[in-house]
Order: structure tokens, then sequence, then C-alpha cells
């Protein structure tokens, strides 16, 4: 990006966001929330869970108040009890799990007090929950229209013709086309996103007067998730819903929500309007949260992580919980609980940071950064990039590769005429929604999956294909690849020392035993994990710790080539944070070279040199990270870019979604040529949307 680029973009954004300001008043919507009675009110809730003869509080005296028509999202850390709490509005809590005091009140009942029989008049028809996987939420033996089709007759008394009628209706307002043919097919016959949008279907069907979200776009790409947003935002306005979205991305927290909970260690620490907690955010951890956020960062240096681990909520928590992780607590936040403290009308924090007499502390950077300006503060001038070293080695070069699945009739190409160079030193990032074939690409290089066509080399030498034993040995060590789930990707019958080491016995690459333990030892080390680990199952660990283990396997072969395979996508931002550094870090000290494969942009721009874009088995784009966010050319790359979230919420309600459709393009006389339209800026179109690229970028 030029500096000339740059500084208009800086000039002009603060007149955008006091437009932007404009059209999202949270102030009359604040006016409007405080006019009216809560619909639902919960006082000083506590949940215990009964585990092994131990007891659990999950959730520590929590209050909440949900009005009529608002969006509230509960925000905060995996195990803080987003879900737990909200699963007490439906009467779903596990059986070891119970709520021991407090209330909840809605339409003038105590629903702490409902039986299982009066929860039927309740749960699905007045309150309902769409959960975060629908597959698990989905009965793979029944039709998907018959599944809508019963919460219908059940909850609405409709039968036979006319409940069918309703499911067709439903499932056009959601979204999904062909109803009638839909109504028949399963749940395997649908994608990611239109499971999603069924479990929503199911949700609304009783058209509930509160609908629960939790995590419902966590494992969707950005342009899908967009749309599942939109749709809810729709179906909202349609049947006046007040609806409470439980996320850990705080994107969505901006495109959505009218208030903001903040939760940790089952409390929550914070609660007020989005703007409120977005700009001015009182509580040390919802601080360390917004800092945390890729897109706030500084390509080049470290992201805030936070420190440690929330607390053991088995034990009794002794003043602030959040305090053995804040780096500036204060005495008393490790001797007694801080009370609840009223900012404004709709703010509230439990910090002794509000008391008066407490130390005046700033805002972190990032945070008095967001209002002012939306994307990245840019690059660090220090920073290194591989790929413009005039003598840079290409470590990994793939000409015109192409992986088949199936044969015959099913026969399926998901990867067709891809070529790039990977530059040694340098994370080259692949991005594209799922089923674009990045993952394909990835195991194709570290030779898991078979290529059909083409050729990969690595240092210039030939990998795919057939090779000799000794050159299939040099792959092994010289290649290995970090996997998306750690937990499916770790034997959870094996410890660590020997998930860690596994490849070390099967090459025998250490002299005695000692040596073996000293290398696991070294490796955990080098990724932030105890020794005392070792000794450990997967299950005994947190996501980010288990993430940590798939690093440490894959370095204790000493690589020089990583594929990371959606490392973070399942991760809490603070817990991202910290693998993202972790990779960087790794990167300097060893010299390592990534393939970084995401569908989240915000993650890669922060992480990568380069960016491929990849759409239906073939790279569209490929460009600098930060030429490619300010001249994007290709029209799927412009609308992969229009659907990533931003944390400002008035530059994020004003956004304008794009929808990539493919027939824009007329390739049956003109054929597309892969070509360099900017040195280093790479694209795929035929030569009228070549000339097309060229007047946008004023060549």
């Amino acid at each position: 990006m030029s500096d000339r680029t740059a500084e208009a973009i800086s000039a002009g954004m603060s007149a955008q966001i006091e437009e932007m300001r404009k059209n999202v008043d949270f102030e009359a919507k604040a006016r409007k929330i405080l006019s009216q009675k809560p619909l639902l009110s919960a006082r000083n809730v506590v949940v215990t869970f009964s585990l092994r003869g131990n007891k659990l509080t999950a959730i520590r005296r929590t209050s909440l108040d949900l009005y009529e028509g608002e969006t509230l999202a509960i925000v905060g850390e995996s195990g803080s009890g987003k879900s737990v709490f909200t699963k007490c509005f439906v009467g779903m809590l596990d059986k070891n799990g119970s709520i021991t005091s407090g209330s909840i009140m809605y339409e003038g009942q105590d629903l702490t007090q409902l039986n299982e029989k009066g929860w039927l008049n309740i749960r699905g028809k007045k309150i309902a929950m769409v959960t975060q996987d629908p597959m698990t939420s989905l009965n793979p033996l029944k039709t998907i229209g018959k599944q809508i089709q019963e919460s219908v007759e059940l909850h609405r008394g409709m039968k036979g013709k006319e409940a069918r009628e309703e499911v067709y209706r439903i499932l056009e307002a959601v979204g999904i086309p062909d109803p009638k043919r839909r109504y028949r097919q399963y749940p395997h016959e649908f994608s990611g996103g239109m499971r999603q949008r069924v479990v929503i279907a199911i949700a609304v069907a009783c058209r509930p007067q509160i609908l629960i979200c939790d995590e419902p776009t966590t494992a969707l790409d950005v342009t899908i998730q967009a749309q599942i947003l939109d749709l809810i935002r729709r179906l909202q306005k349609e049947q006046n819903m007040s609806i409470i979205y439980i996320t850990h991305d705080l994107g969505v927290v901006a495109n959505v929500a009218d208030r903001v909970a903040v939760m940790y260690a089952g409390q929550i620490i914070e609660i007020g309007m989005a703007n409120e907690v977005f700009f001015h955010p009182l509580h040390p951890y919802t601080c360390a949260l917004l800092s945390a956020l890729p897109q706030l960062g500084v390509k080049g240096e470290k992201l805030p992580a936070i420190d440690g681990t929330p607390p053991n909520l088995f034990n009794k928590i002794e003043g602030d919980a959040f305090a053995p992780r804040n780096r500036r607590a204060l005495n008393i936040d490790f001797l007694e609980e801080p009370p609840s403290y009223e900012a404004t009308a709709t703010h509230m924090v439990k910090s002794w940071l509000q008391d008066p007499r407490a130390p005046k502390v700033e805002l972190p950077t990032a945070i008095q950064r967001l209002a002012e300006k939306t994307e990245n503060k840019g690059t660090d001038p220090n920073a290194k990039h591989p790929h413009m070293d005039p003598n840079r080695e290409t470590l990994i070069e793939v000409k015109d590769l192409q992986v088949t699945f199936g044969s015959g009739r099913k026969k399926f190409v998901a990867v067709d005429h891809v070529n790039f160079e990977i530059y040694k030193g340098e994370t080259f990032a692949l991005v594209g929604e799922s089923g674009s074939g990045k993952t394909t690409i990835g195991r194709a290089i570290v030779r898991i999956n078979p290529v059909t066509n083409g050729e990969v080399f690595f240092r210039g030498e030939k990998v795919s294909g057939k090779i000799s034993k000794e050159m299939d040995e040099k792959v092994i060590r010289s290649m290995q690849m970090i996997f998306q789930d750690p937990m499916a990707s770790l034997n959870e019958r094996a410890k660590v020392d020997y998930i860690v080491s596994e490849g070390l016995i099967n090459y025998h690459l250490y002299k005695d035993e000692h040596e073996r333990q000293d290398k696991v030892q070294k490796a955990l080390s080098e990724v932030g994990l105890l020794p005392e680990f070792s000794s450990r199952f997967p299950h005994e660990f947190s996501g980010g710790q288990r993430q940590r283990i798939g690093i440490a396997r894959s370095l204790i072969m000493e690589p020089q080539f990583i594929v990371a395979d959606e490392p973070i996508s399942a991760l809490d931002v603070s817990i991202r944070a910290q693998v993202l550094n972790l990779l960087n870090d790794l990167k300097k000290s060893r010299g390592l070279t990534y393939l970084f494969i995401a569908h989240d942009l915000s993650v890669v721009r922060f992480i990568s040199d380069r960016i491929a874009v990849i759409h239906k088995g073939r790279i569209v784009e490929l460009a600098e990270a930060e030429e490619l966010f300010f001249h994007p050319l290709h029209p799927y790359t412009k609308a992969l870019l229009s659907a990533v979230p931003n944390p400002n919420p008035y530059v994020e309600r004003n956004k304008k979604l794009l929808v990539y459709d493919p027939s824009v393009h007329h390739y049956e006389n003109d054929a597309p040529v892969w070509t360099e339209i900017l040195p280093d800026h790479f694209v795929y179109g035929n030569e009228p949307e070549l000339d097309g690229y060229r007047k946008e970028l004023n060549l």
C-alpha cells in the first residue's frame, strides 16, 4: 500500500465514522430500554454441578435483565458460564447441574421452580434455543421437513397439510430455496450454512418471544456467517423477538448487539450498550479481550494476549476472579470481591478501578484507536518481508497442481491448475470458503493427499508422486502439519509424552530414552507447556493447550516448513492471540516457513506476508497482504473482504455485504488466464476483466 493511499484513507476515516454514528443510534435504543420493564429478569442465580463427588460453582450470584425487542450479546472465554447461564432460561441444564439459589422471573412466574411439565409450555414455544453444532441438534434419520413439522404440530396445534404448508413457508423465510424438495431431504444433504438455517427454522417455527443463539456462526465461513446474522436480524424484526447471542467473536457482537454482557468465571463483570463496552470498556478483562483482536494489532508486533488461565471453579474464589491474570491488579483485588458500580444508567461494571479511591488507568492503545480507525494500525516498519528480498529462496513450488477424488462419474476435481511459490521465512496464506480446496492443497504438499496432475517441489527437488524412501523420510522431517481440530488429531488414549515424540519413535531420531525425553521437554517448553504435562492425556487440557501440543508434535521433527490448517478457528479471542504470538515467535527463532490456511481474513492479514484467495479449487487472486486488502480486484475477493467482521459497531453495521455471483464471468469465448497485473499481484481473468482491473488501478 502506498503512503499516499494510507494518508487518504486515514484522512477520510473520522468523517465516515461520524456519518455512521448517525445511522446507528445507541442513545435512542438506551432510552427505549430504560423506559421498559424487563421481559425476563434473573436475580442472584447460582448454578452448581456435582462432578466426581466435588461441587463446581459454574454461575456465581449472577443477575441479568432482558428487554422486549432487544439483542443482548453475552461474551467471554470458554468456561466462563455463558451457555450454562442461558440454559437455565430454557430448563436445559445437565442432569448433574442445578440452580441452588436465585430467581428467573418471566411472565410472572419463577422459571427456577418449574417441573418438566411446566417447561413444556415455555421451552420452544416462548423461549427457544439455536445450538452451536447443527449436526448434533438434528436427527440424521429424519427428513428436515419432518423435524420442523414436529415443532409446529407440538406447539401451534397444526396438523397434516396445514402443518406441511407452514413448514414450506418457514423454509422460505430462512432462505432455503425449493422448500418442497428440501422438505424431503436429510441433514447430511445440506451444507453447514444450510443446516444452521434449518436449526434456526426449528427454533422460530413456534414464533418464540425470546431466541437464544449459542455460538450460531462459530463453524461457518465469514460470508455464510454474515448471511446467517442478516437472517436472524430479519426474523427478529418480523416476529418482534428478543435475542440473546452467546459468542466469543467480538466482530459478531459489533454486528448484532444492542447491549453486551461480559462474563468471567461465572459472573457478569460488565454490561452496557454496545458502544459503551467497545469504546469505553471499564473492566480490565473487557479491555484485554478487545486488545487481543488481530484487527487492532500491528503486523510484526505481538498481540496483547491475556496471561494465565481462568480460575478453577471447584475452588472458592477470593477477591476479583480476574486478579491473578491482571497485570495492573490492586491489592484489594486479591482480598475482596468488587461491588457493582454504575458508570451510566445502562453501563455497570464489577471492578475496584471504578472506586473513587482507585488510581486512574488509561485505556489500552488498541481501544483508543478503535473509534478513530477501523483498519489495522499498520505494519511494524522493521518487519521483514521475505518475498521482497532480491536474494529470496524458493522453499516450496507448486506447479499446475490438480487433486481429484473418486473416479468415473463420481470423479470430483477438488483442486485444479494451482500455481504458487512459497519463499523461505515467509507466511503464505490460503483463504477461501469451506470446500474451496485449501486443506486439500496443504495435504497434497505434505503428501497426505495424492496428486493427480502437476508437481510439488521442496528446495528444487520433486516431492510429489513416486519418490524414493530416503526422499519420503526427508519430506516427513522437513515438512509438518498442524491440524484444525486438536482433539481429533491427538490420540486420546496416549499421553502427551508419546503423542509429541511419535515421529521420533517412528523414524528412530534419538540415541537413547534420555535424549528422547529431553527433546519432548524442549518442544513442550518452546510452546509454553510445563514439563509435568507430558504425563497427562489430551482430555485434561484446554483447547489452547491442546493446540500447543499439536504444535509441539510438529516442532520436534525440526521441520523447515509447516502447514498450519485453521490452527485457531475454534479458539477463544485470548487464546487465539497466544497461539498467533507463539507461531510468530517460532518463525523468528527457528527460521520457519508457514502455509497458513484460514477463512478468517482478519487473522490472515495480521500474520501473513502474502495471501492467495481460492474459490472452488482454483486460485483467483494472489498479492501481498496489505495490497490485497486495499486493492482487491477479483469479485470473489471483494465478497470475502466485505464479510470480514469489524470490531467497530458503527462500521460493522454500515458495511455493505457483497455476494459473489459466478455468472458475472463470461469465459465461453474468451478464456481466463493467470496474470501478474502489478508486481507480485496476480489475478485470474479474461482480457475484458483484466482491462477492467487495470482501470480500477489507474494503470
